[in-house]
């Protein structure tokens, strides 16, 4: 997103119209049922906006702010789930698993507290991804108490590309910025790793992980990522303040668990 041509409202349309057809491919295989019980359409419906303001906010903010910023922000997406989690769905959030989200939260703030964050849109883009994600993910859960988790992932991920198209629907005249290899292989590329992450995260939920714990859990990602490109990529700055983290989140995770 950094590069000036890289639209980030193109970006989000072709995002999630392209995670929704690898994600139902996946849903077709293990059974897809249409459509869900009418009363959760309301449901649907508002997944959809949040869901496509969030990946709007997110693309813009990544066009703005660096990595570090943008992780330390949109963490607090957990943080809003944990609490509507608690108080919408009824999670039991005692002291161990208080402890194990901020071990794992304060983990990502000491792995970035280099970074200088700035009031900017940049800024506000991620806080807008927290909120609308972390409300989101919340409105899921509800969705999934009635309706099969498969056959739910791709409705919830082509429908927010199709409230963005509404919303702007002269940048499908653009989509030849996209067919270049180099844009169209990283939002191919995306978008199928993010596919993957939600069915597991959402089988997850399926299988009767409380938000409230599993959406902490889920942040662990970044920490895993860290490892992994200083043990392959030889990004190894700051080591020490990455084994610290990894060792905070470890411990957050047990306290979850």
């Amino acid at each position: 997103m950094k590069d000036d041509e890289n639209d980030p409202i193109l970006f989000s349309i072709t995002f999630q119209f392209i995670l929704g057809f690898i994600v139902l491919i996946y849903a077709l295989y293990r059974g897809f049922t249409f459509p869900p019980p009418l009363e959760l359409w309301i449901r649907f419906v508002l997944g959809g906006v949040l869901y496509a303001f969030g990946t709007l906010c997110a693309f813009y903010a990544s066009k703005k702010i660096g990595a570090g910023e943008f992780t330390i922000l949109t963490s607090i997406s957990s943080l809003i789930t944990i609490l509507l989690g608690v108080f919408l769905l009824g999670n039991q959030f005692g002291w161990e698993r208080i402890l194990g989200t901020f071990f794992i939260l304060s983990s990502i703030v000491i792995l970035y507290t280099k970074e200088r964050i700035k009031i900017n849109k940049g800024v506000w883009y991620a806080l807008g991804v927290a909120f609308f994600y972390g409300i989101a993910v919340v409105n899921d859960v509800i969705i999934l108490r009635r309706y099969d988790v498969m056959s739910f992932l791709p409705l919830m991920c082509f429908l927010p590309g199709l409230v963005i198209l509404i919303m702007f629907p002269r940048r499908v005249l653009m989509i030849r910025r996209l067919l270049k290899p180099k844009p169209l292989q990283h939002i191919i590329l995306y978008s199928f790793f993010y596919g993957i992450a939600s069915i597991f995260f959402y089988q997850a939920l399926a299988n009767g992980a409380p938000i409230s714990q599993l959406s902490p859990l889920s942040r662990a990602s970044i920490i895993v990522t860290v490892i992994l490109s200083a043990l392959f990529l030889g990004e190894r700055k700051d080591i020490k303040r990455k084994i610290l983290s990894a060792g905070l989140v470890s411990v957050g995770v047990l306290l979850l668990a």
